[in-house]
């Protein structure tokens, strides 16, 4: 019986020996993939380029792995990388990096599988279970991990467009981005390019786009904590229609929102830091315009286009009809956002001068008299303030509308456009300069592992 037991003894260790050997490179190939896997979902840019880079990083980091206890490194092979618009495969299921950059705007997911790679990195010859059985001979292992973005900065709350036009010129040459004019503040709770009746949106902030979500406005402990800070639990607003609910809730949620002129509470203050200028607007404070502004925005017009402003159509406006004009952001020439093929350069685009005042916001002429003397432009309008945290920037969606009828519908996003907080939020209104367009390569947070 001993000697029998022995066997079976001799066997048994045989087979785990067999065994932690598979486990072992089943976790290094594990680890590969899981590295190569990250540094290509942080590479996606939402360009073609960016897929271009995904494949030649992934495939360097994946080169630096080793297997087999540290005896053999890895060789790639482009095939074991997939990229998809969701983390589950999304609307187009894993592509190739050719595919992908057809439709590289969407493109923010990365998958490594290395069962696309030689044959012998998964391959293990054993030494004794082959004695149970020849067929046991060898055993095959593979991982496979899928990284992408966890996150979106930008806010749960959405706008109409005032066009759906991306980009156009004015007579005078102007840019104009989906109907709004920077350096102009509007009241955002108080816009509807095409209708009688303010339109806002609460967009659910943790149902992907692509997806229908469920109702969210009976829960402000989820959603405030987004207002807070600025940031939502979706990776991207471009892989389908998004979830919306008709009405933004500012009335429980215009605190949160203040937190950026840093009354902190109920938001914490690791995750909602208040913005380094908290000093609010004031008409008293419009030092730099020659004639005192009649409202915080400019103002609006009166039947049949109430919800526009004479932003929107200026003719008869008087030089006090446009608000406080370039609080934080100065208009721009067409030309300069058609040189550079519609993709803003770091620096931003040329601006205008104040001089050109006259020019751009006919008849009305309202006049520079000590700009850029605000608190928000200091060395003239350089980029000395915006190098700061800019939480006052609020990151807002743009919708194509109408949207479908309905408290709970969907809505195409069309843009994110960027809004600097005048003065902190009431519970019905939200005043904010446009500042131009961003991207969700800007935009987005950090790459994680999905699986």
């Amino acid at each position: 019986m001993t000697a029998f037991v022995i066997v079976i003894m001799i066997a048994m260790f045989g087979m785990a020996l067999d065994l932690s050997r598979s486990y072992n490179r089943k976790a290094e190939l594990q680890n590969a993939a899981d590295a190569a896997a990250l540094v290509a979902a942080a590479t996606l840019d939402g360009t073609p380029q960016g897929i271009d880079r995904a494949v030649t990083e992934a495939g360097a980091t994946a080169e630096n792995s080793t297997f087999a206890y540290n005896t053999d490194s890895v060789t790639w092979d482009n095939a074991a990388l997939k990229f998809a618009t969701g983390a589950d495969g999304g609307t187009g299921g894993w592509m190739d990096a050719a595919t992908a950059k057809a439709t590289a705007s969407t493109i923010f997911f990365a998958q490594v599988d290395t069962s696309a790679l030689d044959s012998r990195h998964g391959n293990i010859q054993n030494f004794f279970m082959p004695i149970l059985s020849p067929a046991l001979a060898k055993t095959d292992v593979a991982a496979s991990a899928i990284a992408g973005r966890d996150s979106l900065n930008a806010l749960p709350l959405a706008i109409c467009a005032n066009s759906n036009t991306p980009a156009a010129p004015l007579s005078s040459g102007e840019l104009v981005e989906y109907g709004f004019r920077r350096g102009v503040t509007y009241n955002l709770m108080n816009l509807n390019p095409g209708g009688q009746s303010p339109e806002n949106f609460l967009l659910n902030p943790i149902a992907p786009s692509g997806t229908v979500g469920t109702a969210m406005k009976n829960r402000m402990d989820v959603v405030g904590p987004f207002i807070c800070t600025g940031k939502m639990a979706i990776p991207t607003l471009q892989g389908g229609e998004v979830t919306v609910e008709r009405g933004f809730p500012i009335d429980p949620l215009y605190v949160q929102l203040n937190s950026r002129f840093g009354t902190v509470a109920p938001c914490q203050s690791s995750t909602a830091p208040a913005d380094p200028v908290v000093k609010s607007f004031d008409l008293a404070s419009a030092t730099w315009m020659k004639d005192k502004p009649d409202n915080l925005s400019a103002n609006s017009l009166a039947a049949p286009d109430p919800l526009l402003t004479v932003a929107e159509k200026p003719d008869g406006a008087t030089n006090t009809a446009y608000g406080a004009l370039w609080t934080y952001a100065k208009a721009v020439p067409y030309s300069a956002y058609a040189s550079y093929g519609a993709v803003e350069p770091a620096k931003g685009y040329s601006t205008y001068k104040d001089t050109d005042w006259g020019l751009l916001y006919s008849p009305g002429l309202p006049q520079a008299k000590s700009y850029p003397n605000t608190p928000y432009q200091a060395a003239g309008g350089s980029a000395t303030y915006k190098l700061g945290r800019n939480t006052r920037v609020l990151h807002i969606p743009l919708l194509s509308c109408p949207v479908p009828a309905g408290a709970l519908s969907t809505a195409t996003v069309v843009g994110i456009a960027k809004f600097f907080m005048m003065i902190p939020a009431s519970s019905s209104a939200l005043y904010a300069e446009f500042a131009g367009m961003t991207t969700e390569t800007a935009l987005g947070g950090n790459a994680r592992l999905y699986r």
